[in-house]
């Protein structure tokens, strides 16, 4: 009886063993079939890439979408089978629990780049820049509550989609910890390596043909290459940034600049300097006859002078804040140097009235934490500077950034009023900022982008209106130049959405009128070329001031010039398309991809049919727009330190090439 059951439960011992090696050799089978954790997020990572990118052609409403999209997921295809085949090769190569987390690791980059991607995708039309990243990174705090109120908006996917996420996060973080096994053999892994490989070959070499036969053109750039690539290429130092950060160029500080003085009996004007924020020149009754939405600024270029083809070097308020009291063009690259704390003011159109005995301030109902406002014009020689914050009424926000431009009129003009001296009065309006927020004594904001955009316009145009009144109320209008220009335009084309990415002309060219009676002619139209630098050599020229040997690079427009003045432009993001306007000639570089094309504006004044540049032509204009950007240059010492209390109530802080301001609440005046 013992030795039987000894037997028996050898039997059921050697039976039960055969099913555990059974089911291990299932097991292993199933993880043959499976594919590894890694590999489900590189699927994933690339099924939002290329849906993204198929919604989006979608949109611009392309008529051979097929082919349209396989043309701009040619490049994905290339990336992520690259990425695939390093992947095998280090598992192949490592220990496995190393390969493992390695592989995972950067997987996980790669799907969290493509969350990031897919979502500033849907959301502007364009692929996300490491450059972005690295403006928002900057002040997360003035993006914060533009992000905010879209999660509130829609918390009903925001509220699922961060608990899957933390979720997924935290079963990721488990796995780096105790990686899982795999069964994928070596000859496996090379069978893969090689099917990865040739897919890689075919896309690469049939992305130029799909690119011929998908009808895109000019307007699939923004989808037409692989963000992931780009930012790899950025990580590792690959872009086309060419800054030499060794030296910079001087920009002459106050009292530099060989200027003569007017005659004393040419008198001394108020000068109004309005800048009309994102403001395309098409967008008013100058560009476009048929609207009739900017009454102001047609009279006054009725009265005055109208430069009716003026473009921006930067299409980027603060390059424009530069480019145009300077006379001088930006630095032209991803940040806010200009607001960086200087020990000397740079000369400006501020510091050279001022050394005529006139008074300077800045008005704006944005806020001055934005890109440091308040140090710039500070850098500028400004006395006084004054921004939403001074207003202390929520009442008066419309959103993240603008606000009732009408609100800072009074505080202004009680400025003015102070002194019986002279002054430069600049304002710049923010209504028409994206998402174009509209006060409500105004009337409601259109839900249509485009409709909403023409009516913050037509706001614009009522506050020249007023300022204008105001004016005229004070008895002032004889006696005061008063100029307006846009910072920069904006498009409402489709494939641009909510992006000044694509330097369209309805970006890059705005609106410039200049009125003082009896000095400006009624009714002049400057039709040459123009710049936003040439405004502040016109406006002294008009005063009388001699410039002649300032050595500003721009110019007193109302002179006749070359017609075939070539004027440069960047789309300031790093990387970013930049190029130049040459009379009825438009050259854009892409940089990311060495593509250089160029527009007939007399044929093709829309830009949908460019030519593209190769050989000699193409080298010229590369080198040319290169070098114009790397002579931008501003060197700042990288650790060198500032602070310093501006305006009486703004703390501004600068370090290496980063600046921020801060309100300090009953730090001093509060009003000017």
């Amino acid at each position: 009886m013992h030795e039987g059951s000894n037997t028996s439960m050898q039997v059921i011992e050697q039976a039960g063993s055969s099913s555990d090696t059974n089911q291990l050799q299932n097991s292993r089978s199933r993880r043959k079939r499976i594919p590894e954790l890694a590999m489900w997020l590189l699927a994933i990572a690339f099924g939002l890439t290329v849906l993204s990118k198929l919604y989006c052609l979608h949109q611009l409403g392309v008529v051979h979408i097929l082919p349209a999209w396989l043309a701009v997921t040619a490049s994905d295809v290339v990336f992520f089978c690259a990425f695939y085949s390093a992947a095998q090769v280090i598992a192949l190569i490592l220990p496995a629990r190393w390969a493992a987390r390695l592989v995972l690791c950067g997987c996980i980059i790669v799907l969290f780049w493509t969350v990031l991607d897919t979502t500033w995708l849907l959301y502007t039309g364009v692929q996300l820049q490491p450059g972005v990243l690295r403006v928002i990174g900057y002040s997360p705090e003035e993006f914060w509550p533009h992000v905010r109120k879209r999660l509130v908006r829609r918390w009903r996917i925001a509220v699922p989609v961060a608990a899957a996420g933390l979720g997924l996060g935290a079963y990721l973080a488990y796995r780096l910890i105790r990686p899982a096994p795999t069964a994928i053999t070596a000859r496996g892994r090379c069978w893969r390596i090689g099917v990865a490989l040739v897919t890689l070959a075919v896309a690469g070499t049939a992305q130029r043909g799909l690119q011929r036969v998908s009808g895109l053109q000019f307007s699939g750039e923004v989808l037409n290459y692989s963000t992931h690539a780009y930012a790899l290429g950025a990580v590792f130092g690959l872009s086309h940034s060419d800054v030499d950060i060794d030296r910079g160029r001087h920009v002459p500080r106050a009292g530099e600049r060989p200027i003569t003085a007017p005659p004393q009996n040419k008198g001394r004007p108020n000068v109004v300097l309005i800048l009309l924020e994102s403001t395309s020149y098409v967008a008013t009754s100058l560009g476009d006859a048929g609207m009739t939405s900017t009454p102001a600024l047609a009279a006054l270029a009725a009265d005055g002078a109208e430069f009716v083809n003026t473009h921006v070097p930067v299409s980027q308020t603060g390059k424009a804040y530069w480019a145009t009291l300077t006379g001088t063009r930006p630095e032209l690259y991803h940040d806010y140097s200009e607001a960086i704390l200087v020990d000397e003011p740079y000369e400006s159109l501020a510091t050279i009235l001022k050394s005529r005995g006139y008074r300077a301030a800045f008005f704006e109902m944005s806020k001055g934490t934005f890109q440091c406002a308040p140090g710039v014009f500070a850098n500028m020689g400004f006395d006084w500077g004054w921004w939403r914050e001074n207003l202390n009424d929520p009442s008066a926000s419309l959103g993240y950034l603008a606000g009732d431009d009408f609100r800072m009129l009074d505080p202004a003009f009680a400025w003015a009023d102070r002194e019986e001296s002279p002054y430069l009065l600049m304002m710049i309006t923010s209504v028409s900022h994206d998402p174009f927020l509209l006060p409500e004594w105004y009337g409601p904001t259109p839900t249509d982008r485009t409709e909403a955009y023409c009516k913050a316009v037509a706001y614009n145009d009522a506050f020249v209106a007023e300022v204008l009144s105001r004016l005229e109320q004070r008895g002032m209008s004889e006696n005061t130049l008063v100029c307006v220009l846009g910072d920069h335009g904006e498009s409402m084309r489709q494939e641009t959405k909510r992006s000044r990415w694509i330097p369209y002309e309805e970006v890059i060219r705005v609106p410039w009128v200049m009125r003082w009676p009896g000095h400006v002619g009624p009714g002049v139209r400057i039709a040459g070329p123009t710049s936003q630098i040439d405004v502040t050599p016109t406006i002294l020229s008009v005063l009388g001031f001699g410039i002649e040997n300032a050595g500003f690079e721009g110019r007193n427009a109302l002179v006749p010039v070359d017609p075939m003045r070539r004027l440069y432009f960047s789309s300031w993001f790093e990387d970013s398309p930049e190029g130049f306007v040459e009379g009825s000639r438009k050259v854009v570089y892409w940089p990311y991809h060495g593509v250089v094309y160029q527009f007939d504006l007399d044929s093709d004044p829309q830009e949908l049919e460019p030519i593209t540049l190769a050989g000699g032509q193409k080298e010229e204009a590369i080198r040319a727009i290169r070098q114009w950007k790397t002579q931008s240059y501003l060197y700042f010492a990288p650790r060198r330190f500032r602070r310093r209390l501006l305006f009486d109530h703004w703390q501004a802080l600068a370090s290496g090439r980063a600046a921020w301001a801060y309100y300090v609440a009953g730090g001093g005046r509060q009003t000017p």
